[in-house]
């Protein structure tokens, strides 16, 4: 913390248990047709995310979920299946489940999928974010996949028993390989991925080769990741990677980079992390006989542009089609079993925005409504992206809860607007041309660590055009690094944990207080907020606060 910032931070919001007493989202608040260009994060195009549960039961040392939301609570399988069914009957075809773990309840698991079976919902489900491998059963896999699964992730991190152990994962190795082992053998038309890690510290090479190896034994999984460990801040894989001497530039480095840049990982050295996945690139990712198995159940699952960016995924500067990838792996076209990827127009839902509006219908605004800017900010303006991002787009559905919320407790008294970055504003010109012609009350912005720098030069940018409209901030990076970010003083509050509540109270409060933030008296009372409490503290000239904000964290 700064020695010039006297932070406050109130109690700790209690997490809502009972998800069915919230909203369902209300879709109509963002256009989805602006995302049909786009792949969403399952890596597919036309899709709509869901959400079932919140939390995770876990405690994996890699990762902050468990600080964001302390508690695993889900949504009762009645109430997940009335939503996906309203989806249905808008005419999506394709549901993603954006849960850390979707399948911690087998039971409940179980149970969906024979409400999806029993009323013959014609659907395919993706699990982008990983199922539990080990949870799994046959008779859970066989319904998943009847009712309409289709793409598949599964975490494994590492092969190493002990490794599993310090990173507190846990898996029943044994268990996880016997599961994908089955979906890859009795369907292999399943986009089965799986994610691990390379770099972790204290692995040795023998632990990196045992991952390495467990998956080469896998024939055939589609979409494996061997992953460099990146340690994000205020993480206990950040304070553990520096107990075990790993140097601040090489932290800093892996909070950075693209997890398919072949970098110095924490661990290992470059030559050797190059040697590991090169081997695992040549030997596995561009098999020929893989390859010639999978390919055809991609092509007909994915349309081009979605298997275009799988692969580029993998070779970022030598595969932007189809065509690159067989050249690579010496495959002639005429060697696939399929020869065309499957037609986009068929997962094209005609009248999207009209369909959506019909089920969940505008709401009457009252005159001189309070106004709420939503701004999510996680994707790099066009002109900020590099060659190597991979621009997955779809809606921030963090954001429509949010929102859905506050329209659900105010009814008309307020007004709201979510707009996402390079998709609804493309420049920070375009930002702030978007805020005067809104005229918020207030502004809250959503964001994520990997776009924390991105965040505060926009916010920055903001406040230089003249914009002094108070401004909170929410989301990953606020909330597990509020001290780092309330050092930016161009931002008013953080909004930690969940938003729902927290930010109802806060609007409520600056209803009353005639638009404006409330006194820190106020302030104080309102679980769930951090802030500085501090008079005539001057802003900081931003200049270079994104370099600012990494030195002093490291020093602290």
């Amino acid at each position: 913390m700064s020695k010039n910032l006297n932070i406050f931070k109130t109690p700790i919001r209690d997490q809502i248990s009972n998800l069915d007493t919230l909203p369902f989202y209300d879709r109509s608040l963002v256009d989805y047709e602006k995302y049909r260009d786009y792949i969403g994060h399952a890596g597919v195009k036309h899709s709509m995310s869901v959400q079932a549960t919140r939390g995770c039961p876990y405690r994996c040392f890699y990762c902050d979920v468990y600080k964001t939301t302390l508690h695993h609570f889900r949504r009762s399988v009645d109430n997940i299946f009335e939503e996906v069914k309203i989806l249905a009957d808008i005419g999506v075809k394709r549901i993603e489940f954006i849960d850390d773990i979707f399948n911690v309840k087998a039971k409940d698991f179980k149970q969906f999928f024979r409400l999806v079976l029993k009323h013959k919902l014609k659907l395919n489900f993706f699990f982008p974010s990983a199922l539990k491998g080990d949870l799994l059963d046959k008779e859970g896999i066989d319904l998943m996949i009847e009712a309409g699964g289709l793409g598949v992730n599964i975490s494994l991190e590492s092969g190493s028993d002990r490794l599993q152990k310090v990173m507190r994962k846990n898996l029943n190795l044994e268990k996880f390989y016997e599961n994908a082992e089955y979906i890859t053998q009795k369907y292999p038309h399943v986009v089965l991925g799986l994610n691990a890690m390379h770099g972790f510290p204290t692995e040795t090479e023998e632990e990196a080769m045992m991952t390495l190896n467990f998956i080469k034994s896998l024939k055939w999984i589609h979409f494996p990741y061997l992953l460099t460990v990146r340690a994000f801040p205020n993480t206990e894989i950040e304070k553990f990677a520096r107990e075990q001497g790993v140097p601040d530039e090489i932290i800093k480095k892996s909070q950075d980079l693209s997890y398919e840049d072949v970098s110095p990982s924490m661990n290992f050295s470059q030559d050797f992390t190059k040697a590991v996945k090169t081997v695992f690139l040549k030997d596995y990712v561009l098999n020929k006989e893989r390859l010639l198995s999978v390919l055809p159940h991609q092509m007909k699952n994915f349309c081009e542009d979605e298997l275009n960016q799988k692969y580029s995924s993998y070779f970022p500067r030598k595969v932007k089609n189809l065509d690159d990838l067989l050249r690579i792996a010496g495959i002639k076209k005429s060697e696939l079993k399929s020869q065309n990827c499957l037609d986009e127009k068929k997962l094209i839902v005609p009248e999207l925005n009209q369909k959506i509006n019909e089920k969940f219908p505008k709401k009457k605004i009252e005159k001189g409504a309070f106004k709420i800017l939503f701004m999510n900010v996680s994707g790099y303006f066009s002109s900020e992206s590099d060659s190597q991002e991979r621009v997955l787009m779809e809606p921030p559905l963090g954001l429509i809860a949010l929102q859905s919320y506050l329209d659900r407790e105010f009814k008309g008294k307020i007004e709201g607007k979510i707009l996402k970055s390079r998709l609804d504003f493309d420049s920070y010109e375009e930002a702030v041309a978007l805020i005067k012609e809104f005229k918020p009350d207030v502004i809250g912005i959503s964001t994520m660590t990997f776009y924390r720098e991105f965040c505060h030069r926009l916010i920055s940018f903001i406040r230089d055009k003249g914009i002094n409209t108070p401004l909170f901030v929410g989301g990953p990076y606020p909330t597990g690094d509020f001290e780092n970010v309330l050092k930016d003083r161009n931002i008013d509050l953080c909004s930690l944990g969940e938003g729902e509540v927290t930010v109802s109270e806060l609007v409520s409060e600056m209803i009353k207080n005639g638009n404006k933030l409330p006194s820190k008296e106020i302030l104080r009372e309102i679980p769930g907020l951090a802030f500085v409490d501090e008079k005539n503290i001057p802003k900081t000239n931003i200049g270079d606060i994104t370099k600012k904000i990494d030195s002093d964290r490291l020093s602290v």
